[in-house]
């Protein structure tokens, strides 16, 4: 499994990642090693022919070779080439990590449907989880070298207890002539267990059809889950794809071999200094070797590799989480009055060390945001002035506005709750001046805008 160093950056300091660097198991020093030794041969071997062996004619020749290729060297597109690849990688890797398998819901579900604490019923649930998990052990096997390793027969896979002798010859009998080639029998222990609900629900441990097809369904899940991990190892990414990113990166520091070299021109260093060793160039090659080590890596992470799938691990931890899960009945504890029962307000107890941390409980970010009002009294409540209803009662106002007798057009009836208290409108002067301007303005609908 991948390594973990999730201790070490618990707290951020300056000199968290510093730590980081220290570590050599499935670090970018283990992966790039090698090709930076010799990479560095090569360039040191090249720099002293220049200097010592060649004539002055061969040098400068040689100078223009590097002027040459040190001009041309952006030509390949490194960094567009190598980001792109690295984010579909990283997806991918992403997706196969969530769909590899955790058995935990099967067993729960099947915990819980599947009731009684008889003996049979213990057996109905333990054969569900057994035959689940048998399915992520088939598909492991042809998937990755370490299963392979641990089950190299089906035989060994009978001698561990994933399967019973007579389940073994019942498996072996669905080869036909139709499917001997393909070899790909995943899907019989999924029906194995999905048969074994029914009849459950036949002998009356599952208690309706709706748990039934709840149980089901989760079966169903685990096994296109799988199904999803065994897709992925079918199909990979196509094979131009890494091909041109391999190429891309080691011509590009083939290139550099000779195009980073230091030169002389008229008998003088073109650089300031005379570095012997390529420093920056040394540091580029750590930088994007490594992202092609990364992709390397993570492009299949079923093989042995540090930071590939711990897939025994991963098949030993189901195993013995789902059958604990199916050896344990549905029981709970007794209801019975909780701690805080009793109490108004509820104590929060922390240990004597942490309980002089401060706490940053969750609140909104504008909850504490208070804002000033003109003057002390109630807020008012009222329509947005371009609301339809608004305008309505503009233009009515404004054909009556001669008329000193008749009613406010702003009051509200008492009746209306919601608009009780509002007795003004706030209105824009350019509205105003536009309302008085144009005799035959309407007010617009709904669907125009102002």
């Amino acid at each position: 499994m991948t390594i973990n160093y999730h201790k070490e950056i618990m707290t951020s300091h300056p000199w968290t990642f510093f730590l980081l660097l220290f570590k050599w198991k499935g670090s970018i020093w283990k992966a790039v090693y090698m090709e930076t030794i010799i990479f560095l041969i090569f360039y040191g071997i090249i720099s002293v022919i220049y200097k010592t062996a060649l004539g002055e004619s061969s040098q400068r020749t040689f100078e223009a070779v590097v002027r040459y290729f040190d001009k041309r060297l952006s030509y390949i597109p490194l960094e567009f080439v190598l980001g792109f690849f690295v984010t579909t990688v990283v997806n991918r890797w992403t997706k196969l990590y969530q769909t590899i398998g955790f058995i935990d819901n099967v067993g729960l579900m099947a915990n819980c449907y599947i009731r009684g604490a008889t003996e049979k019923a213990r057996i109905y649930r333990r054969n569900i989880m057994r035959y689940c998990e048998l399915v992520q052990v088939l598909v492991f096997r042809d998937m990755s070298m370490r299963t392979r390793r641990r089950f190299p027969t089906m035989e060994t896979i009978v001698a561990a207890g994933f399967m019973n002798k007579h389940e073994l010859e019942l498996y072996n009998s669905y080869d036909t002539k139709y499917n001997s080639k393909l070899g790909t029998k995943y899907w019989i222990p999924a029906n194995w267990a999905l048969c074994m609900t029914y009849k459950a629900r036949k002998d009356g441990y599952i208690e309706s059809d709706y748990f039934k097809a709840q149980m089901e369904a989760e079966i169903r899940t685990w096994r296109t889950n799988i199904e999803w991990v065994c897709n992925y190892d079918w199909v990979p990414l196509p094979l131009m794809y890494p091909q041109l990113v391999c190429l891309a990166v080691n011509l590009y520091f083939l290139v550099s071999i000779v195009a980073r070299q230091l030169v002389v021109e008229k008998h003088k260093i073109v650089d300031e200094v005379d570095v012997y060793f390529p420093v920056m160039t040394f540091l580029q090659f750590i930088f994007y070797m490594g992202w092609l080590k990364v992709i390397d890596v993570m492009l299949n992470p079923f093989g042995e590799d540090d930071d590939d799938f711990e897939t025994n691990a991963l098949i030993d931890r189901n195993i013995t989480m789902g059958l604990m899960i199916a050896d344990n009945p549905m029981t709970t504890p007794d209801l019975r009055k909780d701690p805080f029962y009793d109490e108004v307000d509820v104590p929060l107890l922390y240990s004597e060390e942490s309980s002089h941390v401060p706490n940053h409980h969750y609140h909104g970010s504008a909850s504490e945001v208070r804002l000033e009002h003109r003057g002390s009294g109630p807020v008012t409540m009222m329509p947005h002035s371009q609301s339809a209803a608004n305008l309505k009662r503009i233009m009515s106002f404004k054909s009556s506005e001669d008329d000193e007798e008749k009613t406010n057009p702003f009051s509200m009836s008492h009746d209306d709750a919601r608009m009780r208290n509002w007795r003004e409108v706030s209105l824009d002067s350019s509205f105003l001046s536009d309302l008085n301007e144009n005799k035959e303005w309407k007010p617009p609908t709904s669907q125009q805008k102002f």
